[in-house]
């Protein structure tokens, strides 16, 4: 193609580490029979997997992504058909794999975080029962004195309840 740079035709893929994912590979149907070559390279080593094609098109399983499945993948379609060879390469996919053990850790520990300073302070506040920082928000008034002070002699808040009745 003119004017199309290989990073304009490469394709971005990502995985989770561990789970099972598939490369499939097809063509356009001329002519019978044919293999599927899967080229893969990372920046430590290149493996070449072939399988036959099955009604134009091959899959190849990868039972479990590992870091070592990092790279670029493509395919080339091979047909051998009138005494010549025949091939078509695919467009670059480059493929990632995720670790989710980050995201699972913080999934979990945040709110386990969250819930434990939640009871800590719970029974913290429980345990300093009467004191201002954790009652703040429970202030009762008290109905007996109102502020102003008993005088000697007056009524004791059982006897003020008894009358306010």
């Amino acid at each position: 193609m003119v004017g199309v740079s290989e990073e304009d035709q490469q394709e971005v893929f990502q995985v989770f580490w561990g789970s099972t994912f598939t490369i499939s590979c097809s063509i356009q149907p001329q002519y019978p029979g044919g293999s599927f070559q899967l080229t893969f390279t990372s920046s430590n080593s290149a493996h070449i997997y072939t399988q036959p094609a099955v009604n134009h098109s091959a899959h190849f399983l990868f039972p479990a992504a590992e870091l070592a499945h990092q790279g670029s993948y493509s395919c080339v379609y091979h047909l051998y058909v009138f005494s010549h060879n025949f091939s078509s390469e695919s467009r670059v996919l480059s493929l990632t794999v995720m670790d989710p053990r980050p995201l699972i850790i913080r999934a979990i520990l945040l709110p386990l975080i969250l819930l434990v300073e939640n009871i800590v302070l719970y029974f913290y506040c429980r345990a300093n029962r009467g004191q201002l920082p954790c009652r703040q928000n429970n202030i009762e008034p008290d109905y007996y004195n109102l502020g102003v002070p008993a005088a000697e002699g007056g009524p004791t808040k059982e006897e003020g309840a008894q009358g306010a009745e």
